[in-house]
């Protein structure tokens, strides 16, 4: 019997009956399950996230490796070049900024570019550069249409950079630095024999009301900037980073490719076969950000550039001539994926199956456990870190938890956005004090969540569902947390205001 017959025959008309109804039930089985494989890849990447965090704890709290640095390592040869990027700052803080870095004491030779980028009110602008024509070794650049905002701006001051330079220094418009900075910036260049060094973000005037918020954001460098340093694998942070201008250079300066230019570049310098580390002295603090819409902006921008930065990486579009040991790998991944999360599809995962119990699907109760487990485990691993460490009064500790836990929404928001395609936008944190009065509107991923989480809350109680209404409640924690957070936001103001900061 050929095809034709075949065809034609009683069997014939049933074979696009049996493939249509073959294509409907795998069709029909995708949607049933669809809540379930999107909690279980939920899970899995957050299990992942989970053991990352454990690798960066456990390295840290075993000691980094960094060399102790005396003061009197050979540091003759080095000439620094400080750049400080502005953008519509308030010029009392970039003077202030200044003024600290005039008042370096037994420094190498060094000078200090500052580059302020698209700022479009010269009132703004024209004092600074009024007070850098005033001192020597102080160098004022505006350039209107800088593409790349902070990276384009960095780029730009490289290239004026004085030609003896042997290393970039930078230091954002709000850092005050303290007299010996840039002694012991060469002391740790010197001593470690590295190219490029880190040091902490740390701020000021956090005695009190800030002292939760600012606890939050050092976690980081208490955990993964720490671990780091085992293996060479410490990435920059953008400012406060000593870096040689001859590496700088051989990776091609700063990228904006990602928001978080300088995690990219230190990325980039460690493929590339060059050597950083992490020192842990304080050598200068900034300004915590005034408000909790500002804090939110901040964290956005962390998690989505590193999220692109990671996906770059994973996809073999960052280059360099050295292949990085596997425990590098890891360790730059831990710095990477410290502020992301995955609890926007565990969310979306966990309302889908709320749906179809609603509708008596069998799968939907699987989907709901698997996705309460997952927004369970972004908690635990929100919380758990800074329990763990006991750094600072239970007060202090009780602060820094609630404000991450008030990030998660909106570092969930950004995990998903880093792994999408297109130009991702730098928005300047705030520093005007006199802007950080009145009462600010909830971030939008943090109002979705809560309306989420009085809904399954709703459809967990009267469908008698534990994760239903578990996931709720959490979807709903970040909307009670931002309180505290916005309150010691608005107590640190209120000092700031009161110290005429």
């Amino acid at each position: 019997m050929n095809l034709a017959s075949f065809s034609k025959g009683p069997e014939g008309g049933r074979l696009p009956v049996t493939l249509a109804l073959l294509g409907a039930l795998c069709l029909v089985s995708i949607v049933c399950l669809y809540p379930v494989i999107l909690a279980t890849i939920s899970f899995l990447a957050q299990i992942s996230l989970f053991i990352l965090n454990g690798i960066a704890a456990l390295l840290a709290h075993r000691g980094d490796a960094g060399i102790p640095v005396a003061m009197e390592a050979q540091s003759e040869g080095l000439v620094f070049s400080v750049h400080v990027p502005t953008h519509d700052e308030p010029p009392h803080l970039v003077i202030a900024t200044l003024a600290a870095l005039r008042a370096q004491k037994n420094a190498p030779p060094y000078e200090v570019i500052v580059i302020d980028n698209n700022t479009r009110d010269p009132a703004v602008w024209l004092p600074v550069e009024h007070w850098c024509r005033e001192n020597p070794l102080f160098w004022f650049l505006h350039r209107e249409g800088v593409v790349g905002a902070k990276a384009g701006a960095l780029n730009i001051a490289l290239a004026q950079s004085r030609p003896d330079a042997t290393h970039i220094v930078t230091v954002d418009a709000d850092y005050q630095v303290q007299p010996d900075f840039l002694t012991v910036a060469a002391a740790e260049i010197a001593a470690r024999r590295v190219d490029f060094v880190q040091f902490p973000q740390a701020y000021r005037c956090c005695d009190a009301a800030g002292a939760g918020i600012a606890l939050e954001l050092s976690d980081y460098f208490d955990r993964h900037a720490r671990a780091a340093n085992r293996a060479d694998a410490m990435l920059l942070t953008g400012t406060l980073s000593v870096i040689r201008k001859e590496a700088l250079l051989q990776v091609g300066g700063w990228s904006a490719r990602t928001a978080t230019e300088d995690a990219e570049l230190g990325l980039r310098l460690g493929e590339a076969g060059f050597r950083g580390a992490f020192a842990r002295q304080i050598v200068g603090r900034g300004l915590l950000p005034l408000t909790l819409n500002a804090l939110h902006r901040q964290r956005f921008r962390w998690a989505s550039g590193n999220m692109r930065t990671l996906l770059l990486w994973l996809s073999g579009r960052t280059t360099g001539a050295a292949r990085p040991r596997l425990a590098r790998q890891v360790l730059a991944a831990t710095q990477l994926t410290a502020w992301v999360n995955f609890a926007l599809p565990a969310a979306l995962a966990l309302l889908i199956s709320a749906v179809q119990m609603a509708a008596h699907v069998p799968a939907g109760a699987q989907g709901a456990a698997i996705a309460f487990a997952t927004l369970l485990l972004v908690m635990a691993s929100a919380a758990v870190p800074l329990i763990v460490a006991g750094n600072g009064s239970m007060a202090h500790v009780a602060t820094a938890v609630s404000t991450r836990i008030a990030l998660l929404p909106t570092a969930a928001a950004a995990t998903v956005a880093g792994m999408f395609p297109g130009v991702q936008v730098f928005r300047v944190t705030p520093k005007a004090i006199c802007g950080a009065r009145g009462k600010a509107d909830p971030p939008v991923a943090m109002i979705v969540a809560s309306v989420c989480g009085v809904g399954l809350v709703a459809a967990g109680l009267a469908m008698g569902s534990l994760p239903l209404t578990g996931g709720g409640v959490l979807l709903l924690l970040p909307l009670l947390a931002a309180g505290l957070t916005a309150r010691a936001l608005a107590g640190y103001a209120s000092v700031l205001r009161m110290r005429e900061v």
